[in-house]
C-alpha cells in the first residue's frame, strides 16, 4: 500500500467506525464466516508465508512455521472453535432487595482498534491481535513494522482477500504513519514493541482516554541454583534463547546462576553450544543498527559459535561470562544471540540484584527446590514465570501473556485476547411487579423499616 501524500487517516477511520456503528461486526455468525474466510485464506498461502519471513529476517523455516504460522492457525482455530462459548452472557445474582430482577455480564466490541506491530515476529504479532478484535467485534487497523516489508506486503494482500475494508484495514509506512495514526482518536490500541517506543503509545493514548494494550519486553532473568540439573538447563537455555537469533521480547535475557556451579554451567553451556550446528539454523538480525548494537556488546573474551559476517546481517551465538552486574550486557536489553552468565554468591544477593531492574516479561528459573523457586517468585515480580524450561509459559494458548510495569500491562492469548479487545457490559432486568423496597417519599417509616433490616 503506497504511503498517502498528504498523512492523514480521518476519513479511513470514520468508514471504519460507521461499519461498526451499523451493526456489520456485531452477529457472531458474520464473525464466524469472516474469521473462515480468513482462515481459508491463510492456510493457502502458507508457504507465500514462509517465504516472506525468510525475505525478512532469514528465518529457519521449523521456526517459521512453528511460530508464525502454525501457532495463528492454531489460535484462529480456537477463536472459531470456542468463541460462542466466550461470548455467552454470564449470569450474576441479586441482593434480595432488588428481586424480582436478572443480571448479566456480557462482553461487547470497544469499536474500532488499532494494532501496531513489530518486527521480530511480523506475522503472528499482527494477526493474533487483529484475529482476536475481529473476533470480539471490532473494526481493526494494522499497521505491521517497515522493518519487515515483504510480510508486510503480504499481510496486506492476505487482509484485502478476506475483509472487507471498512472490517479490516492495512496501513503501511514509516514511523510518521504510525505518529499521524496515533493522533486519531481510537476505541482501542494494541500496540506490541520496546519499552520506549510503548511510553511513546501510552501517552497519547492517555491524552484520548483510549484503553491500551501494551506488550513490550525487558531484561528477563534466568536463575539456576546449585541443584539444576545443568546439562538439561544448559540446552534449554540455549533453544529458547537462541530461537529467532535471540530477537524474542520473552527470551532469557541473561542468566544468574549460583557462584559453586557457574564453572559447570559455563561448561555445559559451551558444550551444548559447540556441539550443535546453531548457527547454521539461526535467523539473521534485523537491520544494520540492531547489527552495530549488538556488536557494541560483543567481547573477544566471549564463547563463540562460528563467524560474524556482517553483510549478511548474521551474528554468531556466543556465551559471555561477566564477572562484574555493572557490565555493559547488563544495562540493556539484549535482543540478540548473546547469553550473558553472572554468578551470585547467596539468595540475598540474588534477589537485590535481579530486583535493580524493571520488572520483565518473564522469570525463568531451573531448580529442583520448591522453596526457592516459591522464594525467588514472591521477591521478584515479572509478566510470566517458567520453571525449568524456557517460553512456555508464552507460547500455552490457555495461559495468559503479557508483562507488568515496564515490560507492559493488558494479558491476551486465546479467551483472553477476546476478553481485552472487548469490555465488560452490565445488565440488568426488572419487572412490572409490586416493589416491596421502593423508595418514594415520606420516607421515615421506610426508613425505620430499612435500617433494622439491613444490618
Amino acid at each position: 500500500m503506497s504511503e498517502p501524500s498528504s498523512i492523514s487517516f480521518e476519513s479511513l477511520i470514520q468508514t471504519q467506525k460507521g461499519f461498526f456503528k451499523s451493526g456489520h461486526t456485531r452477529a457472531l455468525e458474520g464473525r464466524l464466516a469472516a474469521l473462515a474466510r480468513f482462515e481459508e485464506v491463510f492456510t493457502k498461502n502458507e508457504e507465500r508465508i514462509l517465504q516472506s519471513l525468510e525475505a525478512d529476517l532469514g528465518k529457519p523455516s521449523l521456526e517459521a512455521f512453528l511460530s508464525e504460522y502454525f501457532f495463528v492457525l492454531q489460535e484462529l482455530r480456537l477463536l472459531r472453535k470456542s468463541l460462542k462459548k466466550w461470548l455467552r452472557p454470564r449470569r450474576v445474582g441479586s441482593p434480595f432487595y432488588f428481586w424480582p430482577c436478572r443480571n448479566e455480564v456480557r462482553l461487547e466490541p470497544h469499536g474500532t482498534v488499532l494494532v501496531i506491530a513489530p518486527w521480530n515476529y511480523p506475522i503472528q504479532l499482527s494477526l493474533a491481535p487483529v484475529l482476536a478484535a475481529v473476533a470480539a467485534g471490532n473494526t481493526v487497523i494494522l499497521k505491521p513494522s517497515e522493518e519487515a516489508p515483504a510480510c508486510a506486503t503480504l499481510l496486506e494482500e492476505l487482509v484485502k482477500e478476506a475483509f472487507d475494508s471498512a472490517w479490516v484495514t492495512v496501513v503501511q509506512g514509516e514511523a510518521e504513519v504510525t505518529a499521524s495514526l496515533l493522533e486519531n482518536r481510537f476505541d482501542f490500541l494494541f500496540f506490541t514493541g520496546s519499552t520506549r517506543v510503548g511510553k511513546l503509545v501510552a501517552e497519547k493514548a492517555a491524552r484520548q482516554l483510549t484503553p491500551t494494550l501494551l506488550e513490550l519486553g525487558g531484561k528477563c532473568p534466568c536463575v539456576v541454583d546449585a541443584s539444576a540439573d545443568l546439562p538439561m538447563t544448559a540446552r534449554r537455555i540455549l533453544i529458547g534463547k537462541l530461537f529467532n537469533a535471540g530477537q524474542t521480547c520473552f527470551a532469557p535475557d541473561f542468566v544468574a546462576v549460583a557462584a559453586e556451579v557457574k564453572d559447570a554451567l559455563l561448561a555445559e553451556l559451551q558444550r551444548a553450544l559447540q556441539q550443535l550446528p546453531w548457527e547454521k539454523e539461526m535467523g539473521r538480525i534485523v537491520n544494520e543498527k540492531h547489527y552495530q548494537r549488538l556488536q557494541s556488546l560483543c567481547s573477544p573474551d566471549d564463547f563463540q559459535k562460528g563467524g560474524d559476517d556482517e553483510s549478511s546481517l548474521h551474528l554468531a551465538p556466543r556465551i559471555a561470562a561477566l564477572t562484574d552486574w555493572d557490565a555493559p550486557q547488563l544495562k540493556e536489553e539484549i535482543f540478540g544471540p548473546i547469553l550473558p552468565v553472572i554468578a551470585f554468591n547467596h539468595r540475598e544477593e540474588l534477589f537485590e540484584k535481579v530486583a535493580e531492574f524493571a520488572e520483565p516479561l518473564a522469570l525463568y528459573c531451573f531448580s529442583k527446590e520448591t522453596e526457592f523457586f516459591e522464594a525467588l517468585t514472591t521477591r521478584i515480580p515479572s509478566g510470566g514465570v517458567c520453571l525449568n524450561d524456557v517460553g512456555k509459559q508464552a507460547s500455552h494458548l490457555s495461559l495468559p501473556f503479557g508483562g507488568k510495569g515496564e515490560s507492559g500491562y493488558g494479558r491476551y492469548r486465546g479467551k483472553r485476547s477476546v476478553e481485552a479487545l472487548s469490555y465488560e457490559r452490565a445488565y440488568t432486568k426488572r419487572y412490572f411487579f409490586k416493589d416491596l423496597f421502593e423508595s418514594l417519599p415520606p420516607r421515615g417509616k421506610q426508613e425505620k423499616a430499612l435500617r433494622k433490616w439491613m444490618k
